[in-house]
């Protein structure tokens, strides 16, 4: 059995939405929203503290503030919630006093005095810390195989943390510490040797087999032109199972630490410290542009981040974007993308242009747009067409699903076709309030044009002509009930085409469209109480 067989095995039940049908669970969204809304006041001063002065020990708890409201945030979200209880709780086995020798304790408690609490008497230890990391990770991936995959392990017997935060925390403030105390992280990579720097900088980020089988299954529905929804449940299925597992995320405060160190106290005389500022800048670029690593670390790697965020470097363009997308410091880059100089969008790559629209597609989907938020689109609209023209929103386009907005499709269609000038911010300022302004019905035509032949079947219920008895989406219907899948018919794939592309909306409402003048007759009867109430609405506004 391949593993891709064995994930899906592991889902639990029927992977569709049935349960949003139970009360319950908009109770429990409506108590998480509750304990946000109280929790997010301290998310948003903690993570405006730098813990640039004071102590070293003070500076290392203030910088550790926005971890504990983030972390009290998300235990929050999981009490009230249906996800299992044991993914802030405790360890497989036992905590004893004292802790198990080579246990999971018993190693953070050892790294933490070696580089923290006792560093003066243990520096000597130094080159232990190899070791002891490299046995922290292992302990992690053994427990998360066995929660999320019911895998065995002997070392299972190891796994004795109190709460699941204990981790991170410990390693978060030997990271802090590290990057505080520039002279103690300079020592450690001279003790712990190739080792450590293999371990820091080199050796690729534990995600785990079954989360890479899971992005295997999202890829290969994605390529696949004749998905269906059942394939599409499944990797999606498949996704929110893999999620469960944190033990990369456990770990994301310490290396997103130690690399911000790294960038920030690099010696420029110094070829070691630049070869290792060179890793650490390459493996925060990855890792904060990648969709996958992003979403596995979450705002554990947005909070190491901060530093970059508020000095002069301002980080990479698309992890910026990404916080500031899908953070809990979404203000702290707000702040940041509003002061940013034009200049930083010079020498952006495919790649990272590929990661930026992603993130603006997000922010798109918020239903509310301040003038800060509609300045710093328009802004990266202007900026990426101003230096890499059509292309990056052509890429973007083909990344638009059925349930997000078209944005990028529409801003390629119209300046190509209308053969506009976009040379100001004030261009694209009108034409993003155009996008904002399209009625419902020609976003809908956006989307058809934008959709592959496969969805467009699935979709018949949804565009096209509105009437309710429309002869063309009947006779529709019945050639899908006979379509084979993967067997192509030109003429009937054009005939769907014209059709889900032609229905002109109503001129009164712009809410309904039809293909053709007797299926408007036909359905006006029913559109009309709709229509004059929209009209009347739009009168007195």
């Amino acid at each position: 059995m391949s593993l891709h067989e064995k994930l899906l095995e592991l889902i639990p039940g029927d992977p569709t939405n049935s349960h949003l049908d139970d009360p319950e669970l908009w109770s429990y969204i409506d108590t998480i929203e509750q304990a946000g809304e109280g929790i997010a006041p301290k998310v948003l001063d903690a993570s405006r503290k730098r813990g640039d002065t004071g102590p070293l020990n003070k500076r290392i708890a203030e910088r550790c503030e926005l971890a504990r409201a983030l972390v009290q945030l998300s235990t929050a979200t999981v009490m009230m919630s249906v996800m299992p209880e044991w993914i802030f709780g405790g360890g497989p086995a036992p905590l004893l006093n004292p802790p198990i020798v080579n246990g999971m304790v018993h190693c953070l408690d050892t790294v933490d005095k070696i580089v923290r609490t006792d560093y003066r008497r243990r520096k000597g230890e130094l080159d232990q810390l190899p070791r002891l990391l490299i046995r922290i990770r292992h302990l992690l991936r053994v427990c998360y195989d066995f929660r999320v995959a019911n895998q065995n392990h002997p070392d299972l017997q190891f796994c004795d943390w109190q709460k699941m935060h204990d981790v991170g925390f410990s390693l978060h403030r030997v990271g802090l510490c590290l990057q505080l105390d520039p002279s103690r992280l300079w020592a450690a990579m001279d003790a712990g040797g190739e080792g450590l720097e293999a371990f820091l900088l080199d050796d690729e980020l534990d995600l785990g087999e079954f989360r890479k089988a899971s992005i295997e299954i999202e890829k290969l529905v994605a390529a696949d032109v004749e998905a269906d929804w059942e394939d599409r449940l499944n990797a999606a299925a498949a996704h929110n199972l893999v999620s469960l597992d944190l033990a990369a995320s456990s770990v994301a405060w310490f290396f997103g630490d130690i690399s911000v160190a790294f960038i920030m106290h690099a010696r420029t005389d110094n070829n070691r410290d630049r070869r290792w500022a060179t890793k650490a800048m390459a493996r925060l670029v990855a890792w904060s542009t990648s969709k996958t690593i992003r979403e596995t670390l979450g705002d554990s790697l947005t909070d190491s981040m901060r530093p970059i965020y508020c000095s002069v470097m301002r980080g990479g363009l698309a992890a910026l974007f990404g916080d500031w997308t899908n953070s809990t410091c979404c203000q702290l880059c707000e702040d940041a993308l509003e002061d940013m100089p034009d200049e930083v969008w010079d020498n952006q790559t495919p790649a990272s242009l590929l990661a930026i629209t992603r993130e603006l597609q997000k922010k798109l989907e918020e239903e509310s747009m301040d003038r800060s938020v509609t300045y710093i689109l328009t802004n990266a609209f202007f900026n990426i067409y101003r230096r890499y023209g059509l292309a990056p929103f052509k890429q973007a386009s083909r990344h638009e699903k059925q349930h997000t907005p078209m944005a990028f499709y529409y801003f390629a269609h119209r300046i190509k076709q209308d053969g506009l000038q976009m040379r100001t911010r004030e261009d694209w300022y009108r034409l993003f309030v155009d996008y904002s302004k399209m009625p419902r019905r020609m976003h809908m035509r956006y989307q058809w044009g934008n959709t592959p032949v496969a969805r467009r079947w699935e979709y018949l219920e949804l565009y096209g002509c509105c009437a309710d008895d429309c002869p063309e989406r009947r006779e529709l219907l019945r050639l899908r009930e006979v379509r084979v899948r993967g067997v192509r018919d030109e003429a009937v794939e054009a005939r769907l085409d014209e059709w889900g592309a032609k229905p002109k909306a109503c001129a009164a409402c712009g809410d309904v469209a039809y293909c053709s003048s007797s299926c408007q007759r036909a359905h006006w009867a029913k559109h009309k109480p709709d229509c004059l109430k929209k009209r009347k609405a739009g009168s007195r506004s």
